[in-house]
């Protein structure tokens, strides 16, 4: 019983012409967190590892580089579960983790405007949680087959 709450909220429907603002929302999020990423893999390609402030504030020195990539790693598997459309509310509970670390620090201090866009992109993200995306993606079409296919 609780594994088909689990998948029909997963994949559950949303309603209206607005449809197609969550598909929006996916592709930008993606944008964001792949404009992000592709620098640091490019550095670690090129045999310069970088190292993620935050990450460093967070967790200390010793793990910065394994942790950057690891939370890269996991960043570029939810952009790419965004554009596809893939299991889009998983990927956004960690997009919600991630943008509502990034942009507590600046809000904290007092700079609004270093954390407008990560307060966006979590307002962006949390929305998708909470809606899902099933059109133009694949939890769309699992959700006609497990429609049709009711085993």
């Amino acid at each position: 019983m609780t594994s088909s709450r689990f998948v029909a909220f997963l994949f559950a429907a949303a309603k209206g012409w607005g449809t197609y603002a969550f598909v929006a929302l996916r592709v930008v999020v993606a944008a964001f967190w792949l404009r992000s990423d592709i620098p640091r893999w490019v550095a670690l390609a090129a045999g310069h590892p970088e190292a993620n402030g935050l990450v460093r504030n967070l967790f200390g020195v010793s793990m910065v580089v394994p942790l950057t990539y690891f939370f890269t790693v996991l960043e570029t598997l939810a952009a790419i579960s965004f554009l596809l459309g893939f299991v889009t509310r998983l990927a956004a509970v960690w997009a919600v983790i991630e943008f509502a670390i990034i942009a507590t620090p600046p809000l904290l201090s007092g700079d609004a405007g270093q954390a407008l866009v990560p307060a966006l992109l979590f307002s962006a993200s949390l929305v998708l949680l909470l809606n899902g995306s099933p059109t133009l993606s694949l939890d769309g079409v699992i959700a006609k087959r497990v429609k049709t296919n009711p085993n």
